[in-house]
């Protein structure tokens, strides 16, 4: 009975932490491209270029970045926005570990046409 016991809890402990994974996971992905598109135009990605940005931005950008290849592209190709949005990843990861030339690379890949071209829908809907 004390097996039974044990086995249940263990059950449960696993079932708990399985849970909090897959919450933890599901936050990662939960910023719309909309959401991340205003963080951006108020000017997030020009302060970490600066060099102005806090660590926090770095993060903050970073988060935001990991949520976008899960997203839909509003036009284009599936492929090439997820292409894009790992290469923008990268990008951040590498400005985060301060690697050499990773803002240039932040600023290459950060290019608003680069990405609006094949997948911005133009005109944008009317609010």
């Amino acid at each position: 009975m004390k097996r039974i016991a044990t086995l249940m809890v263990s059950m449960v402990c696993v079932a708990a932490m399985t849970m909090a994974a897959l919450d933890a996971r599901e936050k990662k992905t939960s910023h719309t491209t909309k959401e991340v598109m205003k963080h951006i135009k108020e000017g997030l990605v020009k302060t970490v270029v600066e060099g102005t940005g806090t660590d926090e931005d770095i993060q903050l950008l970073l988060e935001l970045a990991k949520s976008l290849p899960s997203n839909k592209p509003p036009k284009g190709d599936a492929k090439s926005w997820r292409l894009k949005t790992r290469a923008l990843i990268k990008a951040v990861m590498a400005v985060q570990a301060d690697r050499p030339n990773a803002i240039e690379q932040l600023v290459k890949v950060s290019n608003c046409k680069g990405c609006h071209t094949p997948h911005k829908v133009y005109p944008p809907k009317a609010k």
